[in-house]
């Protein structure tokens, strides 16, 4: 029997356990990103096509003679969102994993500064002991994985530079070399810029932590790190997930859609909420609570004071047209039951104020 023949009955047999390999590797990896902290783009998993593997060992430099020998037929793609954050999930696989340290690849390094090319980091592992006590693991012992990781922008240049064809510079016609490096070199400087935008926001985020609430200007950032802080909000939200008996989550996405209500009812920064808030807060509570029962929601999230505040200011003025305009502009219920809406907050806070 012929290697290349002896390898594709080794691969018709084991493919099925590259396979869980795979699974099992992308598994923990999106386990242990979330985690730490990591916002990726994806995480994803294949396992080498059989098309795909006698292509490779049809080349005129291959010389394998065992399934073994090829380090990539499962394989795995970590992409971030930033580039600073592919040093942090590979910090993540040298703990979690035993290191192929000569098949394993920084292409970061292998780029001269003059050249242009898809920088990824390359890591070829296989389980260590403790991830294989169970004996459906212990038939994963010493297979490899590849796993890649690269940021969004250095995933997109990939991907472009395959649909090409061009796999190394001196492939690329001499017109079209300039054109290259321009845009390898944009895509490099974007991916900077983006670590830059990313650091100054939690520089940012610190620096509210210690500022004075009157000089802290209401946007998604400071929003998020009041609605996760303030004592008074937290026991506003707390009472009102007591009466409707739903459960009370965090998601940045909520918080963030705040930022524009509270502007429209002319709520600009932390100190002027903080004062609403405790003029308003028996009020907010009924609103809310009223609301809320005769809803379908099936949970509400943490900053739900905030979001019933809004309402209630607009309560608190009195001025029907305004309210209309708010749950138009928000796209708050049906159009052709905006008005009913808008009576319905008003007489809850009527009442609330009788009480």
């Amino acid at each position: 029997m012929t290697s290349l023949k002896r390898i594709l009955s080794e691969y018709d047999e084991r493919s099925s356990i590259y396979s869980a390999l795979s699974k099992r590797i992308r598994t923990t990896l999106t386990k242990l990103c979330r985690k730490e902290g990591i916002h990726v783009h994806a995480i994803a998993y294949r396992v080498k096509t059989r098309k795909s593997l006698i292509r490779k060992l049809n080349r005129p430099d291959a010389s394998y003679r065992t399934l073994g020998e090829l380090t990539d037929i499962a394989g795995i793609r970590v992409i971030t969102y930033y580039a600073s954050d592919v040093e942090r999930v590979a910090q993540i696989i040298q703990r979690e994993y035993a290191i192929d340290e000569e098949n394993s690849i920084d292409k970061r390094t292998l780029l001269d500064p003059d050249r242009f090319g898809y920088l990824s980091l390359h890591y070829v592992v296989s389980l260590r002991e403790s991830g294989r006590r169970s004996s459906r693991m212990k038939s994963l012992a010493g297979l490899k994985a590849e796993i890649q990781i690269r940021s969004i922008l250095q995933h997109a240049w990939a991907e472009i530079e395959h649909d090409l064809g061009y796999k190394s510079e001196i492939a690329i016609p001499r017109q079209a070399r300039r054109t290259f490096s321009r845009l390898s070199g944009l895509l490099e400087l974007a991916d900077q810029e983006f670590d830059g935008v990313l650091q100054s926001l939690r520089d940012y985020a610190g620096e509210i932590s210690t500022a004075p609430a009157a000089e802290i200007t209401i946007d998604g950032v400071s929003l998020i790190h009041f609605i996760k802080t303030s004592n008074s909000l937290k026991a506003l939200d707390e009472r009102i997930r007591e009466q409707v008996g739903l459960p009370l989550k965090f998601e940045d996405w909520f918080a963030q859609s705040l930022v524009e209500k509270l502007r429209f009812v002319g709520i600009s920064n932390i100190s002027d909420l903080e004062s609403e808030l405790d003029r308003l807060s028996r009020m907010t509570e009924v609103l809310a609570i009223d609301h809320i029962r005769s809803s379908t929601y099936t949970q509400i999230h943490q900053g739900v004071g905030v979001y019933y505040l809004c309402s209630t200011l607009l309560a608190d003025a009195a001025d029907v047209s305004r309210i209309e305009k708010y749950l138009e502009t928000f796209r708050v219920g049906q159009p052709l039951k905006r008005q009913e809406i808008a009576r319905k907050i008003l007489e809850s806070y009527a009442s609330s104020t009788r009480e």
